[in-house]
């Protein structure tokens, strides 16, 4: 039913064995990214190519992505998406993409009206909100791809861009999906610019929910099973820091592997995979024990694991080790 491959763990910027935030996931439907920071066409490009050469049977093809979801305009999350584009146009793609984010109106009808301005010193309105990048990065690519005209190879793909203004806490369910039997919905986060995390649902004959927190502080108001009208299979929450670091997830719209645990516990979630883990964590698990304290079925994840969620709705975990697959318990 679900794949999720889970390709950076790391939070704000990359370490050694840990890169930043990006997600590929895979349904019936059609297959999604969830954020793509730095790097993140490389990360997806290798991972298939040892997936492919893995007994596994499973794949993470980027010709068949159809949409990219965005929780929040921070770098580490969103900044491979410019060659991630020049990539798919140099291969020749032709298939439409939708490209989602969140912003707010005030933004929105700002840039409308006047990109290209400086921003008011007054504004509430972030250099980096999705509505000024979105119109940065659509005048970079298609400008690029008329003045190459002449070559059919650079003519752009069909792209949508679509901003989804966020105004208080509740859940924003879009009007129209671009994936058949699957519904997504952005739940607004609390982090230091405008932030969603990502309800992903099947609505076929099953109903299988997945729901990616991206960044975020704790007491998020809809992270429980009341506001997203039932419990969830799976839970990708952040878990920055430790909780001796408490006070420092605040100050910084984080959160600890103890808040991502009580996440977990609200949403009734079956499994809870955490990451986004400050550079200052060298062993994850004292993450993961940190938040066994309260949920046994938490996990801190690595780079490359695969979430599978059947229709059934039984949970699988595989671990890569030498550039292939193992189970993972998760009893």
């Amino acid at each position: 039913m679900f794949d999720l491959h889970i390709l950076g763990t790391s939070g704000s910027r990359p370490t050694t064995n840990r890169s930043v935030s990006g997600n590929y996931l895979s349904t019936p439907s059609g297959n999604i990214v969830i954020d793509c920071g730095e790097g993140f066409q490389n990360r997806l490009i290798k991972h298939e190519l040892d997936l492919k050469n893995s007994p596994i049977g499973i794949r993470a093809r980027v010709s068949k992505i159809k949409v990219i979801l965005f929780t929040h305009s921070h770098f580490d999350h969103c900044w491979g998406l410019p060659p991630f584009l020049k990539t798919m146009q140099l291969d020749g793609r032709t298939k439409p993409l939708t490209i989602i984010a969140p912003s707010t109106k005030v933004a929105i009808e700002w840039t409308k009206k006047n990109y290209g301005s400086p921003i008011p010193s007054d504004s509430e309105i972030n250099p980096s909100d999705f509505a000024i990048l979105f119109r940065e990065w659509q005048n970079h690519i298609e400008s690029k791809s008329n003045n190459n005209n002449n070559n059919n190879n650079n003519n752009i793909f069909p792209i949508e861009w679509i901003l989804i203004p966020v105004d208080g806490y509740a859940p924003i369910n879009l009007p129209n999906h671009p994936l058949n039997d699957i519904q997504l919905t952005a739940i607004p986060t609390k982090h230091g610019v405008t932030s969603v995390g990502w309800l992903i649902s099947s609505q076929n004959k099953v109903n299988r929910r997945i729901l990616i927190s991206g960044d975020t502080t704790n007491n998020v108001p809809a992270f429980n099973v009341m506001s997203l009208k039932g419990p969830l299979d799976l839970l990708i929450h952040e878990a920055t820091f430790t909780n001796d670091l408490s006070e420092k997830a605040d100050k910084h719209w984080h959160s600890t592997a103890l808040d991502a645990a009580r996440v977990a516990i609200d949403t009734k979630a079956k499994i809870l995979g955490m990451v986004h883990f400050s550079p200052r964590i060298k062993d994850s698990k004292t993450i993961e024990n940190e938040a066994r304290k309260l949920n046994d079925k938490s996990f801190a994840c690595e780079d490359g694991d695969i979430f599978q969620v059947d229709n059934n709705g039984e949970i699988s975990l595989m671990r890569k080790h030498n550039n292939s697959w193992f189970h993972y318990d998760t009893s």
